[in-house]
């Protein structure tokens, strides 16, 4: 796949660094440069950054190719299974050109012959805002010492009445008759 990139005037930028990845591949590229991909199933990301310009995106679909329907045909699930597991069976557009400062979407069926896929945009990227000089810290205020809080005077506290002890022996056993005392009568 060869990488593109233009600024927002329409002039070429060699020389991005452009970061390509999908669930089988992760690489990086200069723009102008070409590199191969491993195909799969899944959208292929692309990120284009060069310094003092809005990053470059893109995501390539991921389009299921002739040599799949062709399996499907001949081989049959086997050759589906085999193409599917391996990436074989899809394919991505072979030259994108990307535009910094935007989002594009590339599909293989826009592609024509094997001239430049310009996308479609679908959305616009920023220049990260500049680091914040570190705020000033102020000085510190001074601690004041306040005199200590005046003595209060705390009331004298009676002890609590003793509880009584238990009347029953240790193992006597409580029996319906006894409960019947706590119950509501009958009507």
């Amino acid at each position: 796949m060869k990488i593109e990139t233009l600024s927002a005037e329409g002039k070429v930028v060699d020389g991005a660094r452009c970061r390509v990845s999908n669930d089988r591949n992760d690489a990086v590229v200069r723009s102008g440069q070409t590199l191969p991909v491993r195909r799969s199933g899944e959208n292929l990301s692309i990120e284009c950054t060069q310094a003092g310009l809005a990053p470059a995106r893109g995501q390539a679909i991921s389009r299921v190719n002739v040599g799949l329907v062709g399996n499907v045909m001949i081989g049959g699930l086997v050759g589906v299974a085999i193409d599917t597991g391996t990436g074989a069976g899809f394919n991505y557009p072979s030259w994108i050109r990307l535009i910094f400062g935007e989002v594009r979407s590339f599909d293989r069926t826009a592609q024509t012959g094997d001239e430049a896929t310009v996308g479609m945009k679908i959305g616009t990227t920023e220049v990260a805002a500049p680091k914040a000089a570190a705020a000033s810290v102020p000085a510190p205020v001074p601690a004041v010492v306040l005199p200590p809080p005046p003595p209060v005077a705390v009331a004298p506290v009676r002890p609590a009445p003793a509880a009584p002890s238990p009347s029953a022996a240790p193992d006597a056993r409580v029996s319906m008759d006894d409960l019947r005392g706590l119950l509501p009568a009958k009507p």
